[in-house]
C-alpha cells in the first residue's frame, strides 16, 4: 500500500514538472509544497510499516515464548478441576496446594465471586485402627 502511495506521488511530481509549473508562481509553491509533504508522508508511512513488521515478528516471538513456558508449566504440575456451585465458574487449583495448612486445615475460594469452594478441615480424616471382621448392616 504505502508503495503504490510512493508511486502515485513520484507519478504526480512528474506531471507537476513536465507542465512546467514553476516554483516562482503562487500556485507553483502550493503544488510542489503539496507534494513535498506527500513525499514525506509516504517516506513516513515506509518507516512505520517496516517498525510494525518488525514489532510484529517481536510480538509473535514473545508470544511463542509465553505458550512454550506456559505450556511447560502446565505439564509440571497437577491440578484439580472444581466448578464454584455459586457461580459455576470452572477453577483449577494446584495438587500441592491442598497439602494441609499448619493448623491440619484448607480453604478454597473461588475468585470470580468468593465464596469457599472447597474446606478441608480434617473431621473427614480417621485412623481405623480396628477393623470388624463383619458389619451388619440393619438389613432386616
Amino acid at each position: 500500500m504505502s508503495v503504490d502511495i510512493s508511486e502515485k506521488i513520484s507519478y504526480l511530481q512528474g506531471l507537476s514538472a513536465g507542465l512546467n509549473i514553476s516554483d516562482a508562481s503562487p500556485q507553483g509553491k502550493i503544488i510542489s509544497g503539496i507534494l513535498a509533504v506527500l513525499d514525506d508522508m509516504a517516506a513516513t508511512m515506509v518507516n512505520m510499516r517496516s517498525e510494525w513488521e518488525d514489532f510484529k515478528e517481536d510480538a509473535e516471538s514473545i508470544q511463542a515464548d509465553f505458550f512454550n513456558r506456559e505450556e511447560g508449566f502446565w505439564k509440571e504440575k497437577e491440578f484439580i478441576e472444581m466448578k464454584c456451585q455459586n457461580c459455576g465458574k470452572e477453577i483449577f487449583f494446584e495438587v500441592c496446594s491442598t497439602d494441609d495448612d499448619e493448623d491440619g486445615s484448607l480453604e478454597i475460594t473461588c475468585p470470580s465471586c468468593n465464596e469457599i469452594i472447597f474446606i478441608n478441615d480434617g473431621s473427614f480424616d480417621h485412623d481405623f485402627t480396628h477393623f470388624p471382621e463383619e458389619i451388619e448392616f440393619g438389613n432386616s
